[in-house]
C-alpha cells in the first residue's frame, strides 16, 4: 500500500476521532462530526492535511462500503417488511410527486434545454441513505416503526437511483428492456447474498465462533465479497454493502 495512503488514513481517522469525541460531549450527531472532521483535513474548506485525490476516493468509498454493512447489520428485515404495504405507498408517493413538483419547479425556472430539469428533479427526489440512516442509528431510532418505514423508503429510492443511473447514459434510447435488466442484476445480488446467509454462512460462523479474530475477518470478507459482486454487475459498492449486512 502506498505510504501516502497510509498517512492520509491515519490523519482521517485521528480527525475523525477527536471531533466525534467533541461531538458526543456536545451531544450532536456522530455523522455531523464525521462531515466536519473530512470538511477540516480536506483541501477544499479545511487545512489540506489530505490533498491526494487518489486517496481522498479511496478513503471515501473504504468508509461509505464499512458503515453501511454496520448500518445493514442493524436493520431487521422481518419487521420491514411486516409494513411493507406503507412503504411502498410512501415511497411511490414521495418519488413521483417530488419528481414532479421539483421537475416543474426547475422547468420553471428555465432549466429546459435537452434534459437538465429532468436530471435536477431526479437529484432533488432523493435523499441521502447515509445521513438519514446513520442519525436514526445514532438515536437508537432505526428498529422503530417510523424508522423502519424511512429506511425502506431510501432503499426503494435506492432502487430508483439505480434503475435512473443505468438508463441515463442512453436516455434518448432508454428502453423497457434496460430498466428491467438493471432490477434483474439487483435481484440476482439479493438472492445470492440472501441464499449464502441462510445455507452457507450459518455454519462457517458457527464453526469459527470462539475465534473472534476468524468472525471479524469473515465479516469483512462478506461484506466485500457482496460488494464486489454488486460491483460486476454494475451497481454501487455502497448498494453491495447495505445488501450484505442485512443478510
Amino acid at each position: 500500500m502506498d505510504q501516502g495512503l497510509l498517512n492520509d488514513t491515519a490523519v482521517c481517522i485521528m480527525a475523525a476521532w477527536l471531533i466525534a469525541v467533541a461531538a458526543h460531549l456536545l451531544r450532536q450527531p456522530l455523522i455531523v462530526a464525521y462531515l466536519v472532521a473530512g470538511m477540516a483535513v480536506g483541501p477544499y474548506l479545511g487545512i489540506g492535511l489530505v490533498s491526494d485525490q487518489s486517496s481522498i476516493r479511496t478513503i471515501s468509498k473504504f468508509g461509505l462500503i464499512l458503515l453501511l454493512f454496520m448500518i445493514g447489520l442493524e436493520i431487521d428485515l422481518k419487521k420491514m417488511l411486516r409494513a411493507g404495504r406503507v412503504i411502498t405507498i410512501t415511497a411511490l408517493t414521495q418519488i413521483v410527486g417530488g419528481f414532479l413538483l421539483a421537475l416543474g419547479f426547475f422547468w420553471m425556472f428555465g432549466f429546459n434545454e435537452k434534459l437538465d430539469a429532468l436530471y435536477l428533479a431526479v437529484a432533488a427526489t432523493l435523499s441521502s441513505t447515509v445521513i438519514v440512516v446513520k442519525m436514526l442509528y445514532d438515536k437508537r431510532e432505526i428498529d422503530t416503526l417510523p424508522g423502519r418505514i424511512t429506511v425502506g423508503v431510501l432503499v426503494l429510492q435506492n432502487l430508483f437511483a439505480i434503475l435512473f443511473l443505468s438508463v441515463q447514459p442512453n436516455l434518448a434510447t432508454a428502453t423497457l428492456g434496460m430498466m428491467l435488466a438493471s432490477l434483474g442484476k439487483v435481484a440476482f445480488l439479493v438472492a445470492v447474498a440472501f441464499a449464502a446467509s441462510r445455507y452457507a454462512l450459518p455454519r462457517l460462523f458457527k464453526a469459527v465462533a470462539r475465534l473472534p479474530e476468524l468472525v471479524l475477518v469473515g465479516a469483512l470478507a462478506w461484506c466485500f465479497l457482496i460488494t464486489g459482486l454488486g460491483s460486476r454487475l454494475g451497481l454501487s459498492w455502497e448498494i453491495g454493502a447495505l445488501i450484505a449486512g442485512v443478510a
